[in-house]
């Protein structure tokens, strides 16, 4: 497969649904080698996968809880032996609960923070060595117009994704020296099958509480942030680091 990202690696971060598995698709059209990490849902993983092969492009999946260090360690050494370097991170593993503040219990946030947080920090992390050696060393973060806009529910969830900002900003001027860039893609609503946490965790879902023009409208697709991501990827974003792009057909402005 031929295309401006020809014989880069990347690894993906919850990849096998939704938005990671939009994210890998994208990325292999356009000639990377991914490895689609899941967790719990191997099939799906596999199916995107097929996809993948399909449409020409090259990928195997990973089962690795993003929490676990020595998990995430051992992913990345499978990529290393598969293809023997890495250019391209995407952290997009995490979980939604969608729960007022007064129906979070300490291990569902703890868990939260685990996923949402702990992730994005243990992937780059043992990452880090490999994506020095690249000579277009990419971290893309999946964060979310929550951590810019309050929408009346979930604090727990905004509080992530405001921290993943920061994250994003200090790693990018942390690893400017190594010609690594680190950005983040601010999430509005799209259109995926399903959220993790939605069983048992997500108790509730309380879509009356935000703005009602919200509801329904406005949705973008996993090719959106797929595309995005691509381009951040590219040499030709060697300029745009520690930047926060919002991809939600203009969501927050209503």
């Amino acid at each position: 497969m031929t295309g401006r990202l020809r014989d880069r690696v990347a690894l993906v971060t919850g990849g096998g649904k939704g938005v990671g598995a939009g994210v890998v698709k994208a990325l292999a059209e356009k000639g990377a080698k991914v490895c689609i990490n899941c967790n719990t849902n191997r099939a799906m993983a596999e199916e995107t996968l097929r996809q993948v092969e399909a449409a020409g492009g090259e990928g195997f999946v990973f089962q690795a809880d993003v929490t676990d260090a020595a998990q995430l360690q051992g992913m990345v050494d499978a990529v290393i032996e598969r293809w023997g370097r890495l250019d391209i991170l995407v952290n997009n593993a995490a979980m939604q609960p969608n729960l007022f503040i007064d129906m979070y219990d300490y291990a569902t946030l703890r868990r939260l923070w685990e996923i949402n947080i702990g992730g994005y920090f243990h992937a780059a992390r043992a990452c880090l060595p490999h994506l020095k050696k690249s000579d277009c060393g990419r971290i893309v973060n999946i964060s979310s117009i929550h951590g810019k806009r309050p929408t009346g529910f979930d604090a727990g969830y905004a509080m992530t994704k405001g921290a993943i900002r920061m994250f994003t900003r200090e790693l990018a001027l942390e690893l400017y020296a190594d010609g690594i860039t680190v950005n983040a893609v601010d999430l509005g609503g799209c259109k995926i099958e399903f959220k993790t946490g939605n069983a048992p965790i997500r108790a509730h879902n309380p879509l009356d509480c935000n703005n009602p023009d919200m509801n329904g409208f406005r949705q973008v697709t996993p090719r959106d942030v797929g595309e995005l991501v691509c381009y951040l990827c590219t040499p030709q974003a060697q300029a745009v680091t520690g930047d926060g792009i919002r991809v939600d057909k203009g969501l927050i402005l209503i």
